[in-house]
């Protein structure tokens, strides 16, 4: 019987919401772990040895990190109602990694502009010090709220270009690109705030709703201790041979996101190729973990 699939993530969360509606997608049951939206989190960081943001799949022993990997591994272990490829599925992947990285922060601080005075000071300071790369004091997020709304609206209309004559941006199938687009106007939409950056976008809104209508809730939910022993009790998966360059592996390494050394994970690499990361590291609560990442926005260094 395959291991279950242990979502830990918080409701609020956009990146969380583009793996939910993925496995609503699918079809595929799933179990749900709450996380606090701030830090401290630690019966995450049992698992991932540091890196603190939602959502994270657990399967068994192996934790992977990055809603974009989610999704990768998913695809490869649920081959049924696969996600659209080809061309068009190509283009969406390179609009969606830009949602992901750019276009996301750009709505959080139009949203958080909009909103300072209902925004606890303790989610506020999180956040600056999770990004100190961006422009998140009060000040400036006043500052900078007419020129995110005109940024923003300039790429949703555009998005909606995009979508004319089409069911998804994947074509007639949704594809991975669908999905990264989706979370951040899902994150404007339940602010209030697509209705008016969106103005007159209608091949937007309904696939809006066609990818909305894929979202589920969980099978069933568990708490982290559950997990950590369900952890605990089991084997990571076995992996492929890896074939050894600048890295070797049983090597002593470091992976962090690209720009926040706060969340610095440490372990042995056990896999690298072009597409992920493995490292394997122990855990008190959880035994013998594998901690799988993206290449793509995350970097490897020797310890």
């Amino acid at each position: 019987m395959p291991a279950a699939l242990i979502l830990h993530h918080y409701q609020a969360s956009p990146y969380s919401e583009k793996v939910r509606a993925y496995f609503g997608y699918k079809q595929l049951a799933w179990q749900s772990v709450l996380m606090p939206p701030v830090l401290p989190k630690p019966d995450l960081m049992a698992l991932t040895g540091g890196y603190r943001r939602a959502p994270v799949l657990q399967i068994g022993a192996d934790i992977y990190c990055d809603s974009a990997l989610i999704i990768a591994e998913l695809e490869t272990r649920y081959p049924e109602r696969a996600l659209a490829s080809g061309p068009l599925a190509a283009q969406a992947a390179l609009l969606g990694r830009l949602f992901d990285v750019d276009v996301f922060w750009r709505a959080a601080r139009y949203l958080m502009a909009g909103r300072l005075e209902h925004i606890p000071q303790a989610l506020l300071d999180d956040r600056i010090a999770m990004h100190p790369q961006l422009p998140l004091q009060k000040a400036q997020l006043l500052a900078d709220q007419a020129q995110l709304a005109i940024q923003l609206s300039a790429l949703i209309q555009s998005t909606d270009q995009a979508l004319a004559g089409a069911d998804y941006l994947g074509g007639s199938s949704p594809c991975a690109g669908d999905f990264a687009v989706y979370h951040t106007l899902w994150f404007l939409q339940g602010a209030g705030a697509l209705a008016v950056l969106a103005a007159d976008c209608s091949a937007l809104s309904a696939w809006m709703a066609r990818v909305a209508a894929f979202t589920t809730v969980e099978s069933s939910s568990i708490n982290a201790e559950a997990a950590h022993a369900l952890a605990k009790n089991a084997k990571p998966q076995a992996l492929p041979t890896m074939q050894d360059g600048l890295f070797k592996r049983g090597q002593p390494v470091m992976v962090q996101p690209e720009g926040y050394p706060q969340e610095s994970v440490a372990g042995e690499l056990m896999y690298l190729d072009q597409q992920k990361i493995v490292l394997a590291r122990q855990s008190a609560a959880c035994g013998v973990l594998h901690v799988h990442f993206p290449r793509m926005d995350y970097e490897i260094r020797a310890v």
